[in-house]
């Protein structure tokens, strides 16, 4: 009598329906983490570019009556422009060759500190008349204010003249300048015989102490 063959024994594993729901739940789940982090990511860029080009004023407008304390915050607003203004024109650095990536960063720190230059006029109305005890303070503030701005327009207007006239002649003279070295040094090799490769195969074979 023959024995018959056992088959192994069955586990109980679920039908394949049952995880159905289980991975619809973690693809919708991945579905809208993407999608909300997405949408962070191009809404955190978009209000950095709205900022660095459309700044935000500090604080509340000040009014036809203003006080010694709107004074004082208008006096350390417009610090802070001049020093912006500062720092601007202290990170560029006159190239002799023109710098898309360069150009590109410049105009973007130009746009941002036209922004702010904007809204501390906005909030503090430097060219209102302001009669009273601090008339003069005020009157000095709005000749700053609008020094800035033409200090900014003339050193944008001489950096542009010479992006477009002076780098180009610059550049053509380093071109022409190491055009004549590379001359110079074949005509000196010519005239002596001499060459870096055969100096060199005599070096290697000269075996003289």
């Amino acid at each position: 009598m023959g024995l018959r063959p056992t088959s192994p024994p069955t586990e109980n594993v679920p039908p394949p329906g049952e995880f159905r729901p289980y991975r619809r739940f973690v693809s919708w789940f991945i579905l809208t983490f993407v999608t909300l982090s997405s949408t962070y990511l191009l809404i955190s860029v978009a209000v950095t570019i709205y900022r660095r080009r459309n700044a935000v004023p500090s604080g509340d407008s000040v009014g036809a009556v203003a006080t010694a304390a709107d004074l004082e915050s208008c006096h350390e607003e417009l610090k802070d422009v001049t020093h912006g203004l500062a720092r601007h024109l202290e990170n560029f650095q006159l190239i002799a060759h023109y710098d898309a990536s360069e150009a590109q960063r410049w105009a973007e720190d130009r746009a941002f500190w036209l922004g702010q230059w904007k809204a501390a006029d906005q909030r503090c109305h430097f060219a209102a008349s302001r009669p009273g005890k601090f008339s003069k303070e005020w009157e000095q503030l709005s000749v700053i204010h609008a020094e800035l701005r033409e200090t900014e327009a003339s050193y944008n207007k001489e950096l542009l003249r010479f992006g477009r006239d002076q780098a180009p002649r610059l550049a053509r003279i380093i071109e022409r300048l190491e055009r004549v070295g590379s001359k110079l040094g074949t005509s000196s090799a010519a005239e002596t015989g001499d060459s870096p490769q055969s100096s060199a195969s005599i070096d290697a074979g000269d075996t003289t102490p």
